[in-house]
């Protein structure tokens, strides 16, 4: 939850969390108590502010997750050349209107540039002259089902969504810099249930795609091999893991507790990082077949920029950069002045990326009150368990 004062300055109230029930791999699979975790995050919210919250910008990810790039043309309707907004409207329509299957639908529609007469790179063509006005724009498309069932999770509490943006677009808000964007960069979000891979060019999403593994696969690994809870093979994944055995120390032993939580065994941290290892190295595979389909591994001088909650695993950047040969580093939020160093962290990529998304695009109206800067008066809330 953050607030914009006068002048576009964001500052942050507070980040909740909650346990992400009725989610599983980032798709929701039971939309009653999907819907209580909302609820539950939302009156956490209101609580801290005093504001009742009836509206949300809302991240969306999932396996399903594709993306489109498509083109099109139209001649400008003045007869003086000069390209009005329904000029704009039309291009960005047509290139729009692209085939689907019935239970594929548009999440988002990004505009990567305009071309007028031949002369490229116009961001906005409104009020320029030409005769011939083309637009470039990818297109983020996901299964109609998975998106309304989010729909419908949020109306089962009365919650309006404003806008539904593809995470990683919010996340690239908070951890990229202008010139990694521009020039070329991979950005890999591995949260709990799935990782979002995405490729930026000229400043804007060029490739997206989901894999249905995250942070939880590791973890469901070590709960297996080493016969213990998930909630202790957690712990044991934040506080002793570490991704590679050359990491490791056959000499740190590290307490294991059984099923029932009552007998405790010793496991070296040599044994815990060699699961964690084949667990990291099958993800490595993935992310660099991904990464191949976009014909993006020459293209990289921005290198790999590593966010989300899987990028706490220890030694994780340097496995990756061995295996892709691409510099890579930590995408730690770091573009909102004024962050507490409590929740500059990797995992708070997108919410953070996301007030900085509403600050740019979304349509806001301040209020002067004794003379002070107005604050905005609408809140965004963010349920970091549908970024995971």
């Amino acid at each position: 939850m953050g607030e914009v004062n006068y002048g576009e300055d964001i500052h942050i109230l507070g980040i909740t969390t909650v346990d992400s029930q009725g989610l599983r791999k980032g798709n929701i699979i039971d939309i009653e108590t999907a819907a209580r975790s909302i609820d539950e995050c939302l009156h956490k919210l209101e609580r801290m502010a005093g504001v009742e919250i009836s509206n949300a910008l809302v991240g969306y990810s999932g396996s399903s997750i594709n993306t489109l790039n498509n083109r099109a043309v139209v001649a400008v309707g003045n007869s003086n050349y000069e390209i009005t907004s329904e000029d704009k409207a039309r291009v960005l329509q047509s290139a729009r209107n692209v085939a689907l299957p019935l239970d594929r639908c548009v999440v988002q529609t990004i505009e990567r540039q305009y071309i007028i007469d031949g002369y490229d790179g116009v961001k906005d063509p409104i009020g320029m002259v030409g005769s011939r006005l083309e637009a470039e724009v990818t297109i983020v498309i996901a299964a109609t089902a998975a998106v309304q069932n989010l729909q419908r999770s949020t109306g089962k509490i009365d919650l309006q969504i404003n806008k539904l943006v593809y995470n990683s677009i919010l996340a690239a808000e908070s951890v990229l810099l202008p010139a990694e964007r521009e020039m070329g960069v991979a950005l890999i979000d591995i949260g709990g249930g799935t990782t979002d891979i995405s490729y930026f060019e000229g400043g804007n999403l060029l490739c997206a795609s989901v894999l249905p593994v995250g942070g939880d696969y590791i973890t469901r690994d070590l709960a297996i091999v080493l016969k213990t809870s998930l909630e202790d093979a957690a712990k044991i994944k934040e506080t002793d893991g570490v991704a590679g055995p050359s990491q490791a120390s056959d000499d740190v032993m590290v307490n294991v507790h059984n099923l029932h939580g009552k007998e405790i065994r010793q496991v070296s941290q040599q044994v815990i990082a060699d699961i964690i290892y084949a667990r990291v190295l099958e993800m490595m595979e993935m992310i660099y077949t991904e990464l191949k389909q976009f014909n993006c591994l020459d293209k990289l001088p921005g290198g790999i920029v590593l966010t989300g909650g899987g990028a706490h695993l220890a030694g994780i950047e340097e496995i990756m950069e061995d295996y892709m040969d691409i510099t890579v580093r930590s995408g730690i939020p770091e573009n909102l002045r004024g962050v507490q160093s409590d929740i500059s962290r990797p995992e708070y990529a997108t919410v953070i990326g996301g007030l900085i998304y509403s600050g740019k695009n979304i349509d806001i109206s301040y209020e002067n009150k004794h003379g002070v800067s107005g604050l905005l008066n609408k809140v965004n809330y963010w349920l970091r368990e549908f970024f995971g």
